[in-house]
């Protein structure tokens, strides 16, 4: 026992009894409500119900998807079969025929949602709008209430009762206050039961006033034996049997028993503290479905009340196990009880869960502006639900859900963020001349980062934001590291995109394009083969952001006439920036002090966490500092080119250094250390005092830089 039940505890045993006291009139009362308008006896629609709850609780409560969840039949469900059976009798299926063709879409159901499961969709249905879910469970209260109106009509009475035709409407509204009034002065007694027991002794005790026999079709009767209502399926009636209504119910069933579901195991999830696996449940649903309809029960879902009494009386992993379990008993050993139960006691359960169902929010929805869309839309399913049928809406629902979907993608901005050349900057250094001409025209380095999904529906919105930025020669950077996918129409825009600011002498450059977006990381080479322009478009993709900028930068210091320096470019002390200020005779004297390094491409200069106190100029080469980030991985903060210096802090404040340096070609320095600076003070003050400077002109560059990117970052 304890091997198979593992974690099995006491409020599992006490939960799954509780629950199982809140489910057994309703599941009685939904069986009799799907099978007795189609001419079945009620005592057969009764034990309908408890199999598919016994059945579907017991398999879904095994897999354990949810803590404590319940299964049981639905109003949603009922509705539904309900609809589906009144099609069936349409098309001519009657009788055992019609209870083979039931059972035919409660199995098509548990397949479907195996797949639903298997397939990961599980996570996928939760996502159908709310006002969707408000317009079905609404839609199908009404039509549960209208379904109760013949069986409390009182017709086909004899003589000896026909006096007493008020006698199911009184018994039924009385069961509906009761199970409303029955908790506020018992805490602990659920409702249904106390509109049961109050149902009941109301209509026993003004019947027996009437000394005659009561009405059968007041009464549910004996239930059938368990093994007398299992399916048989003889060959020609499977050969008889209507694919064309069963597919379509068996689907929408899947989709309402799964939503009912998922939205009960959120709440068990509420209650519980714990995370559902939503197509694990999925399965156990399914599986519960399939053996429901074996043995001729009635499709079920989660249902909430009971999951709730579940919960509370302390039922976790096996709740749903023994709630199924105490089903099965009662089946077994209360087969009499059933001949004293009024059909207008479980006529005023439904009634009772349908007006629970309403949801009045909706009014409160139609009286603001902002919401009053939700509401036309629960309106709409709820009319459609009502006046034609459930499946219906449920088509109606998806395609809602579909429409509203596009609709916000197509609504929320592609663009997250752009940044011209005048607010960032590559990590490359630049000369004093260089940076003067990106300052100046920075503007024409656009940098888009873009979000979402590029699809059909928001590639033109991305056209008509970038349009403004395509009609001069400017290098246009779309960064992609927040697209979801990419599809074929903007693929075709991208394109577009590239010719038309090629025209115009610029340049279409992507970077951060990783797999998941569907078009590969050689993005450039899909725009080239989705096309059949003649036209060649250059189009660059780079790794990273800040590889596109210095790639820009490159381009549009060469477009102005300027050649970038390049790692093999020899820029002599006196033309380095830190002594641009200097007059000839303090860089005399500043190169007495300085020392001669030579480092081979890729030799470390230093690593982050040494002691460092000393500050290097860039003769020739190039030197990146390096943030490590894992034990392989690093962030490029800069690199340092020729005529560039770096280290400035660890000259001023000597101390651990943050970054690492690595040569990455041959490289050629000069040292200044702390040591040497003293000496600089000592012996020429007045050069060191233009040292520091300008040591602290360009620091107060830094920060006022810094600080106008963290004002642009914050726009995030």
């Amino acid at each position: 026992m304890n091997k198979y039940f593992t974690g099995l505890t006491s409020g599992d045993v006490w939960g799954g009894l509780a629950a199982s006291a809140v489910v057994l009139p309703q599941a009685m009362a939904f069986g009799v409500a799907l099978l007795t308008p189609n001419g079945f006896d009620a005592s057969q629609g009764a034990i309908a119900g408890l199999l598919g709850a016994a059945i579907v609780c017991t398999v879904s409560g095994f897999f354990g998807g949810t803590r404590g969840l319940i299964s049981a039949p639905t109003g949603p469900t009922l509705v539904l079969l309900g609809g589906a059976l009144a099609a069936l009798s349409q098309a001519d299926v009657s009788g055992g025929a019609l209870l083979i063709n039931l059972a035919m879409v409660i199995m098509c159901t548990g397949l479907f949602q195996i797949i639903i499961g298997l397939s990961g969709g599980g996570k996928l249905i939760k996502y159908i709008p709310y006002p969707v879910i408000s317009g079905f469970l609404t839609g199908s209260a009404i039509l549960m209430i209208l379904s109760q109106m013949d069986p409390l009509s009182g017709k086909g009475l004899d003589a000896s009762w026909e006096s007493w035709r008020w006698l199911p409407f009184a018994t039924a509204a009385l069961t509906v206050i009761s199970t409303y009034m029955g908790p506020k002065y018992i805490k602990k007694l659920p409702g249904t039961i106390a509109g049961l027991l109050v149902g009941c002794l109301f209509f026993h005790i003004m019947s027996s006033f009437n000394h005659a026999d009561l009405p059968a079709q007041w009464l549910i009767g004996e239930l059938p034996r368990i093994d007398s209502v299992s399916l048989e399926l003889p060959t020609n009636i499977l050969n008889d049997l209507r694919w064309p209504i069963i597919i379509p119910a068996a689907l929408a069933l899947a989709i309402l028993s799964s939503l009912d579901t998922l939205l009960t195991a959120v709440i068990a999830d509420v209650s519980t503290g714990l995370r559902h696996n939503a197509n694990l449940e999925m399965v156990g649903q399914g599986i519960g479905q399939i053996l429901t309809s074996i043995s001729g029960g009635m499709a079920a879902a989660g249902t909430t009340g009971a999951t709730v009494v579940a919960v509370k009386s302390g039922g976790r992993r096996w709740a749903g196990v023994f709630a199924g379990l105490t089903f099965f008993i009662l089946i077994l050993a209360a087969r009499d009880a059933g001949s004293l139960l009024p059909i207008s006691v479980l006529a005023g359960i439904i009634l009772s869960v349908s007006l629970h169902m309403f949801d009045l929010d909706i009014i409160a929805w139609l009286k603001r502006p902002k919401s009053r869309q939700d509401a036309i839309i629960a309106i709409m399913v709820t009319t459609v639900t009502v006046a034609y049928d459930l499946m219906m809406a449920v088509g109606l629902g998806v395609l809602i859900a579909i429409i509203l979907f596009i609709r916000t993608q197509i609504q929320a901005p592609v663009v997250h963020l752009r940044s011209t050349g005048e607010q960032i900057r590559s990590v490359r250094s630049r000369s004093v001349k260089e940076r003067e001409l990106l300052e100046k025209n920075g503007a024409r380095i656009i940098l888009y980062e873009l979000r979402g999904n590029l699809f059909f529906a928001t590639a033109d919105t991305l056209l008509q934001e970038l349009s403004n930025d395509l009609n001069g020669p400017n290098y246009i950077i779309l960064h992609l590291r927040r697209v979801l996918q990419v599809d074929l129409t903007a693929i075709k825009f991208l394109h577009q995109i590239g010719s038309r600011v090629q025209k115009n002498g610029g340049r279409l450059i992507f970077c951060n394009v990783h797999k998941e977006i569907g078009v590969g990381e050689q993005l450039q080479e899909t725009i080239k083969k989705m096309s059949s322009s003649n036209v060649e478009l250059q189009v660059l993709t780079f790794n990273g952001k800040d590889e596109a900028l210095e790639y820009a930068e490159n381009m549009l210091l060469e477009n102005l006439d300027v050649t970038p320096t390049k790692f093999y470019d020899h820029i002599p002390l006196e033309d380095n920036d830190l002594c641009l200020s200097m007059n000839d005779a303090a860089r005399n004297n500043l190169n007495t002090v300085l020392e001669k390094r030579i480092l081979e491409t890729k030799e470390k200069l230093f690593s982050a966490g040494e002691h460092g106190d000393q500050l290097y100029l860039v003769l020739s080469g190039e030197i990146d500092i390096q943030l490590p980030t894992t034990q392989h991985h690093h962030k490029r903060l800069a690199t340092c080119q020729p005529g560039s210096f770096f280290g400035e802090l660890a000259l001023l404040n000597p101390g651990p250094r943050v970054a690492s340096a690595v040569a990455t070609h041959r490289t050629e320095l000069l040292i200044l250390s702390r040591t040497a600076l003293d000496e600089l003070c000592k012996n020429y003050p007045d050069t060191a005092i233009q040292l520091l400077m300008t040591l602290a002109k360009i620091q107060v560059e830094h920060l006022r830089w810094s600080t106008a990117e963290l004002q642009h970052l914050s726009e995030w």
